[in-house]
């Protein structure tokens, strides 16, 4: 078996392609070859790289355009249209017909042999299919011709529905491509210049928004003790000038702190004299 094959692909091997071990051939080529030596084979092919799988997908459909006959769904339909869109690949009348009558059509057709080799039906994006389309897709595997379905991992838990359980049964072999040698490096680096980026850019905008304001206007200082302007409308409260006392001396503190100094007694007038009388306790006579 190639290596190749070992290395993208997953249980069950594609026991085919076994005789191309000893050739430098891709691994698109290789189910190439096996589609066109085996018939009525559906193949389940998962990456989550969307480019590795859209490259893988466009080296498939190269490669089995030159044996077989190729019929391709390319993008997610109605459950309807399938039978349309494989009558006007397959050159067939479609006015004037119903889904019904477009799917015996398309059936008898898949019975007759082929332009060339074998029909080979490559379904891409099926993740995003509807049930009933990969029904009706699953029903085309009753005739003699050979499908690929191709999606990211998504495709693998849809499998499990239980409408699409028939499906799942019918699958022959499943491949799970690798992702490029240097798609997580470039993951890392697209990240980090995503990020550089928006810090550039709020940058810019930060600096923008600053060279957009008005600077503050500057406060004259006016000496203390002059007038000033009368104040002008606006939110700017300007405080006074703070008042200075001048502290004044402390009064002189008596020298004998145990008895307060006598009273100095007023000299009498003359012809006068006081009596007094402490018994009486009354005021003074003349």
């Amino acid at each position: 078996m190639s290596a190749t094959i070992k290395a993208t692909s997953a249980i069950p091997w594609l026991p085919t392609t076994s005789e191309f071990a000893d050739e430098e051939a891709s691994l698109a080529e290789q189910v190439a070859s096996m589609l066109h030596m085996e018939r009525q084979v559906m193949i389940l092919v998962t990456c989550g790289d969307s480019g590795r799988m859209s490259g893988f997908m466009a080296e498939l459909t190269h490669a089995v355009s030159h044996g077989d006959t190729v019929l391709r769904i390319k993008a997610a339909i109605e459950a309807e249209e399938l039978f349309v869109l494989l009558a006007g690949q397959m050159h067939l009348p479609t006015q004037g017909l119903n889904q019904m009558q477009l799917a015996t059509y398309v059936g008898e057709r898949l019975r007759e042999d082929a332009p060339q080799g074998n029909y080979v039906l490559l379904c891409e994006g099926a993740h995003q299919y509807t049930s009933a389309l990969l029904e009706n897709i699953r029903q085309l595997s009753n005739y003699p011709i050979n499908i690929v379905i191709s999606g990211r991992p998504k495709l693998l838990r849809m499998l499990w529905r239980p409408s699409l359980y028939a499906l799942k049964q019918r699958l022959n072999y499943r491949l799970d491509l690798n992702e490029w040698q240097f798609t997580g490096a470039f993951k890392w680096l697209l990240a980090l210049a995503l990020i550089g980026g928006a810090t550039y850019i709020a940058w810019r905008w930060q600096t923008e928004i600053e060279a957009a304001m008005p600077d503050a206007p500057a406060q004259a200082v006016q000496p203390a003790g002059s007038p000033g302007p009368a104040p002008a409308s606006s939110s700017i409260v300007v405080a006074p000038d703070p008042i200075v006392v001048a502290p004044q001396p402390a009064a002189a503190l008596p020298t004998d702190m145990t008895a307060p100094a006598p009273e100095a007694t007023p000299p009498a007038e003359p012809g006068l004299s006081l009596i007094m009388e402490p018994e009486l306790r009354q005021p003074p006579k003349r």
